[in-house]
């Protein structure tokens, strides 16, 4: 039984409720002005609870002068959990050593008899969840807490109040805590306390144990557990402090470049134990070190700081070892880790021999001679698979730094096709290249949206083209047996057939209504009405040689091979019509260029087996020139050299005297590492030999930072970079600047003409800056630069630890500014990377600035 209070101003009748996500009961109620209690009776139907509504009716007294009311409250009645919860409680020391186990014990009480109770245990550093104000799982809440309400309340009641009488009511009720705005954290300089365990059975006593190894780490820990068995659930959670007896903190720079200055911050703090004489030792891999005492004395409580000069040498994960000893004998050991990366902008440069019979190539170290130490990598084909340059095109895609939802799904895509090659270029993940695409697939799918579709950077819709895209993606890799959940896909196809279905009639486009519809048409979900007619009527209509022959392919996936020939004789006359394959600044809402659409109808010719197009002519057009490809044609042409391999070619090459099974795809990386999919060896160089009686194609592409930068230029734009103090004074960086200091970062780009592109900024921080607000600036936030306009959207904006990119979709000849905040933290000198502004979708329209040197004082 539960009771119901109300205290309604006028006596009436109360009409009352029992709502959950349907009307549980009702019942009418004579109520008297003030205080009234009321008995519910609590029935199953409650479930883990339900609200309670009210509404209070005080009909119309014309003898008094008064007119109909109506007073309405609501109230969540919550149930107790009672034998469906578990109670628990972690036992665990209040204070551990570092470099020590954690022995944890969860105690779980409440087991129903014959059952079997688990838990997961998480130990995690508080400042971890602190970033993103994490709470500890509360699956009791989860299950028994309130619940929105699953129902809507309207009557008609108030027709009969007159509204001219009478002021409007308000309505009060709580409200969330504004959302925090979150930056991206910097990478881990030391070892992160993140642990999980589970499911983990507890035994008879009622306890789960584990035991998680500690790392150097000084500081608090949250111990969360979630225990559970088949018909109860319960969690409990404990601080642990992680302190040294002596505790030592460094202060470094978050990341740095070769040859950048900086120094390392020692602060050693005596928390317990001895105090007395200390023994230091500092040692690292890949950066100097300046000299610090061996020895030095600490007193109880004291504090005592070191400032130590550090230089970066090669680029990547470079290590400082840090040693303390106390008094009595324990060695205190911290390893720090600074990542090393030149942030210049790369070049790729590709070259394409024919290898007579009889000849040899040699690739070595000389190949890396203008790139900067460490950055070089170089891609090596031999045979068809270097017509198109796959390794080249497979590892720039594997390079390119940002992800939307079109370059993930580009970057996937070839990969259903290409893994023996990913294999043996020992690409990220290729080792397990199912589980990469997998991820892939679960990227595109949080950009979908409710309704099907896929947004370029986060879940929206009515980008009809890359719905089709991130779709045709998903059937390929489903076809190849990869898992693609099912809910999400029938959604995604779901949304192209109403937007098929949608789509009004056109004298010119239809650029994705013909990618819906082969989509479609492979899933077997399109009409072969809707095919004939826009292939017989529209066929000249369609704006785009790739629209004529995904509509081609979508009637050769039908069996109509005549249809589907005439559009694929269509899409060829368009290809050849075309001078060359460059083209002027223009934005296609299907991110396409001509280089792409040639690749996309070889593609589907080929697939389709349609013998109207000439494969060899189309190929040869597609060969590598120097230019840099954008994702969507890197992506296309290396679909149409799927289309085209049917054996390895391979008879009579040998690498380093020795035959070569399957793909003939090697990489050398600048610092001597030799990739050959299985293992990786240090080599001096690759020689290839052809010794066959046929000459055969060797393609050879390298990629690098170059080793002095190169000067500011533009091809389309013109990109500059300028920095104002807070109050909007120019700010000379060759004079240098303070630690502390704020600054306003001003990008500007000037198109060199009339200009449409989706637009990437990125602008790479020197090591000693930080980015101080997340967030673009907006005209007359800062009040010395109120005569700036600024652009005050983009379309997306990262705030990187290293560097701040944005995207956006500019259109015309005007400038584009954009503007952030940062801070000087650490003192030295760092090297100040280039700026750089480039069309996405045709990569040779590209700028950047200058780089140069940044001085950073105390």
């Amino acid at each position: 039984m539960a009771q119901l209070r109300i205290v309604p101003r006028a006596a009436g009748t109360a009409l009352v409720y029992v709502l959950s996500n349907r009307l549980v009961t009702m019942k009418v109620v004579k109520v008297a002005e003030g205080e009234n209690t009321i008995k519910l009776d609590v029935t199953d139907d409650w479930g883990t609870g339900v609200y309670v509504s009210a509404s209070v009716l005080r009909p119309m007294d014309v003898a008094a002068g008064r007119n109909p009311a109506r007073a309405l409250g609501l109230a969540h009645a919550s149930i107790a959990p009672g034998k469906k919860a578990l109670t628990a409680a972690v036992e665990v020391a209040a204070e551990v050593a570092p470099r020590s186990p954690m022995e944890i014990a969860v105690k779980v009480d409440g087991i129903a008899r014959g059952e079997t109770a688990y838990a997961t245990i998480a130990a995690v550093d508080v400042g971890i969840l602190n970033i993103t104000a994490f709470t500890a799982p509360d699956p009791k809440g989860h299950y028994f807490g309130q619940r929105k309400l699953g129902v809507g309340m309207r009557d008609l009641y108030g027709r009969l109040i007159d509204g001219l009488s009478g002021a409007a009511g308000t309505v009060r009720s709580g409200g969330d805590a504004a959302a925090q705005a979150r930056m991206q954290a910097p990478p881990p300089t030391e070892e992160l306390v993140a642990y999980f365990t589970g499911p983990v059975t507890v035994d008879k006593d009622g306890y789960a144990r584990t035991t998680f190894d500690m790392s150097s780490f000084n500081g608090t820990v949250k111990v969360m557990a979630v225990v559970w068995s088949n018909t109860a659930v319960g969690q409990a959670d404990a601080e642990v402090l992680v302190r040294d007896p002596v505790v030592v903190t460094a202060s470094i720079p978050r990341f740095m470049s070769p040859n950048d200055e900086s120094r390392m911050l020692l602060e050693v703090v005596h928390a317990t134990g001895p105090a007395g004489k200390m023994g230091l030792k500092l040692s690292a891999e890949g950066l100097t070190l300046g000299e610090v005492p061996n020895e030095f004395a600490l007193a109880k409580g004291a504090k005592a700081t070191f400032s130590v000069p550090i230089t970066a040498g090669a680029e990547g994960l470079q290590s400082v070892f840090v040693s303390l000893t106390t008094p009595d004998g324990k060695q205190l050991t911290k390893e720090l880790v600074i990542p090393v990366h030149n942030g210049d902008p790369e070049i790729s440069r590709t070259q394409r021999l024919e290898l007579a019979a009889g000849e040899s190539f040699t690739l070595d170290q000389t190949a890396f001679a203008d790139f900067a130490p460490g950055s070089g990598l170089a891609t090596l084909s031999v045979g068809p698979i270097a017509r198109l340059d796959v390794p080249g095109l497979l590892a720039s895609l594997d390079r390119y730094p940002y992800g939307c939802t079109e370059q993930v799904t580009s970057r996937a895509l070839p990969l259903l096709y290409f893994d023996q090659v990913a294999k043996a270029m020992q690409l990220k993940g290729a080792e397990d290249l199912p589980s990469r695409i997998s991820k892939a697939v679960g990227e595109v799918l949080t950009n979908q949206s409710s309704e099907g579709g896929f947004g370029l950077w986060g879940p929206s819709s009515g980008d009809f083209w890359l719905d089709a895209y991130v779709t045709d993606f998903l059937s390929r890799a489903k076809a190849q047996g990869h898992g693609v959940p099912d809910v999400a896909f029938r959604s995604a196809l779901d949304n192209l057939r109403n937007r098929v279905n949608y789509t009004a009639d056109f004298d010119e486009g239809g650029e994705a209504l013909a990618y819906a519809l082969m989509v479609l048409a492979r899933e077997g979900a399109a009409t072969i009405g809707d095919l004939r007619y826009y292939a017989d009527v529209k066929g000249d209509a369609f704006a785009t040689p790739i629209a004529q022959a995904q509509l081609a392919a979508a009637l050769a996936s039908y069996g109509d091979q005549k249809r589907a020939d005439t559009m694929f004789n269509k899409a060829g006359a368009r290809v050849a019509a075309y001078k060359s394959l460059t083209e002027a600044q223009i934005y296609r809402e299907d991110y396409g260029s001509r280089r792409r659409d040639v690749a996309a109808v070889l593609t589907l010719a080929t697939e389709a087996k349609s013998k109207a197009l000439d494969a060899e002519v189309l190929a040869l057009s597609l060969r590598p020139d120097g230019r840099s490809l954008s994702t969507q044609e890197a992506s296309w042409t290396l679909l149409a050299a799927n289309a085209l391999i049917e054996q390895p070619g391979n008879d009579g090459i040998t690498l380093n005297g020795k035959p070569v099974e399957g793909p003939l795809v090697r990489v050398l990386k600048a610092d001597a590492t030799h990739t050959d999919g299985a293992k990786a060896d240090s080599v001096k160089a690759l020689t290839v030999s052809n010794g066959s009686n046929k000459p055969t194609t060797l393609t050879l592409t390298t990629y690098g930072v170059p080793r002095v930068p190169e000067s500011a230029t533009g091809n389309g734009y013109a990109i500059t970079r300028s920095y104002y103090q807070m109050d909007g004074v120019p700010v000379d960086l060759d004079s240098g600047v303070k630690a502390g200091d704020r600054m306003v970062v001003v990008l500007e780009v000037v198109p060199f003409g009339k200009a449409q592109a989706r637009l990437m900024l990125a602008d790479p921080l020197p090591a000693g800056f930080e980015i101080d607000n997340p967030n673009l600036l907006r005209g007359g936030e800062v009040g010395g630069l109120d005569w700036l306009k600024v652009q005050e959207d983009a379309q997306h904006s990262e705030f990187r630890q290293d560097r701040f990119i944005s995207q956006v979709d500019w259109e015309g000849s005007n400038t584009l500014r954009l503007a952030y905040v940062v801070r000087a933290v650490s003192p030295g000198q760092f090297h100040h990377p280039a700026a750089s502004v480039e069309d996405m979708y045709r990569p040779d329209y590209r700028a950047q600035t200058d780089a140069g040197r940044v001085t950073i004082s105390e």
